[in-house]
């Protein structure tokens, strides 16, 4: 995860936005006018002329909405108090966006390249839970405002286990711009050899919006068989390895 003490443009640019006044938009290198007020509400109580949104550092460039221009992203603390604080923030062709983040906050963010598309999306990963694992949340643009990639009103991928007691799991980039994830079940019976019921959803993506297309379900795959054949689904750190650029 990159971050920088400086302040970023795109910061000062919300704060002295007005009715008419036109800004440069987020790594487009353009003119564009907001016709959003200086105090405009950005979520709850945060307002875009908050002065805790000059503080934030900027922990990523992506292009989180696919329209070619890249959006620096920035992160306010969640020690710096106020109603926007543990916030991620930019500006779409200068109209500022902000979306709180979860409890848990920020420990990293990568930045995801979705497949056969510009599109990217940030993936935040919370501070880890005091009896094992992180929430790991995917996060988009769509009609110029920043959030979580929800699919039936829940975010992607989820709560990510790291006590090695949880069911084999992961997520992945599908070869046409959507994901996809895997869960599994223990076997029921149970039998001499431990073996999972495994499955995997595949979405696509507009907007910030995942909808299920496939379901697949394979029965009793037997754990030898399984670490053998998708290793990577018994490691926490192998969430969109495919797809991961960095931040």
């Amino acid at each position: 995860m990159r971050k920088t003490t400086r302040t970023p443009a795109l910061i000062l640019a919300a704060v002295v936005l007005t009715g008419c006044g036109t800004q440069t938009g987020s790594g487009s290198g353009s003119e564009a006018t907001s016709d959003l007020p200086e105090d405009a509400v950005l979520f709850g109580e945060c307002r875009a002329d908050d002065p805790a949104l000059e503080g934030g550092d900027v922990v990523a460039e992506a292009d989180v909405d696919g329209d070619g221009a890249m959006n620096e992203v920035a992160h306010v603390a969640t020690g710096t108090g106020g109603p926007c604080a543990g916030a991620l923030f930019t500006t779409f062709a200068g109209t500022p966006s902000a979306t709180p983040l979860l409890e848990s906050g920020l420990e990293r963010l990568d930045v995801v390249q979705l497949q056969d598309t510009e599109r990217q999306l940030l993936l935040v990963r919370g501070t880890p839970h005091p009896r094992g694992g992180f929430d790991l949340t995917l996060y988009g643009g769509e009609n110029e405002k920043l959030g979580p990639v929800l699919a039936n009103g829940r975010p992607l991928p989820g709560f990510v286990a790291t006590d090695g007691t949880m069911p084999p799991a992961g997520a992945s980039c599908t070869a046409d711009g959507g994901i996809e994830t895997v869960t599994s079940v223990a076997h029921e019976p149970p039998g001499i050899i431990l073996a999972w019921d495994l499955t995997t959803t595949t979405y696509e993506l507009d907007g910030n919006t995942a909808t299920q297309v496939k379901v697949t379900e394979r029965e009793a795959v037997a754990d030898p068989t399984l670490r053998r054949e998708q290793p990577d689904l018994y490691d926490p750190e192998a969430y969109f390895a495919d797809c991961v650029t960095g931040s």
